[in-house]
């Protein structure tokens, strides 16, 4: 099946933000005028990212100031994908978030028990105040048996001169203390294809995956029939791919070439 005959088939993309819409505070060319032509199209899309450092209402007001009117259904994250998780399976469990305050009232305001002191769940976020004390607790806390859950696996964020460490990074440093690894709810986790899934109500050949990064959003599309769109717009290079187990459906340069190609099939 050809490029224009893959696009033809999706109902609903699924859009990274950082090194994909934007990076840092910079619009990306093309981004804006990919997301019109969505809506003129009428079709289906939604961004998801797995930076835990925000909530999605701060997300939501990012695009609204680069300007796109963006919807609040429009976003989706990783918070609310560890949230599902914990309040369909663990609703009785105390957490202590290692985290910024974005991800701290996203779990105080859907009620689930957050705690300083003795735990049983430790969730790991993208903590871009961490401090060497909570860290510190983390790791007592999973050496006492708490359950080590990390918010999305993310080694490092794209911004605009390069990189920082992200939750994946804070993560290894817990395990390289602890010797537990945990287990992550972001992109390319099935917990999160499943989210989107049940928030869509379509089928993963109808879904495609547009981001950046190969081991979180196109990853996401290995073992299932989702489509996956790698931009080479933020971390990933083409020379990246060389021996690469994990492989787009389809490599453009950026969503303006996306939406280019769109334009010939729709």
């Amino acid at each position: 099946m050809d490029n224009l005959q893959v696009l033809k088939q999706i109902k609903c993309f699924i859009l990274d933000l950082d090194g994909t819409v934007y990076l840092g505070k910079k619009v990306l060319d093309g981004s804006m005028d990919f997301l019109e032509i969505l809506g003129e199209k009428n079709i289906q899309f939604k961004f998801f990212t797995n930076n835990s450092s925000k909530n999605a209402k701060f997300y939501v007001k990012k695009i609204r100031n680069m300007g796109y009117d963006a919807k609040d259904d429009m976003m989706l994250i990783s918070n609310q994908v560890i949230i599902n998780h914990i309040q369909n399976t663990m609703q009785d469990k105390k957490i202590f978030v290692l985290g910024n305050e974005y991800l701290k009232s996203d779990f105080i305001y859907a009620d689930i028990n957050v705690v300083e002191e003795d735990p049983d769940v430790v969730v790991v976020g993208f903590d871009t105040s961490l401090a060497y004390e909570n860290v510190s607790k983390a790791c007592r806390f999973i050496r006492n048996g708490a359950i080590f859950l990390g918010v999305h696996p993310d080694f490092n964020c794209p911004i605009e001169n390069g990189f920082i460490p992200d939750c994946g990074s804070i993560c290894a440093m817990i395990t390289a203390s602890t010797g537990v690894k945990p287990e992550y709810f972001g992109k390319p986790s099935i917990h999160t294809l499943q989210y989107i899934l049940n928030k869509t109500g379509l089928k993963a050949e109808e879904i495609a995956f547009v981001g950046d990064r190969l081991y979180t959003d196109i990853a996401i599309g290995q073992g299932n029939d989702a489509i996956t769109i790698l931009v080479l717009s933020g971390e990933t290079k083409l020379e990246d791919l060389q021996g690469s187990k994990i492989q787009p459906t389809l490599i453009f340069d950026s969503l303006k070439e996306v939406k280019n190609a769109l334009q010939k099939v729709c």
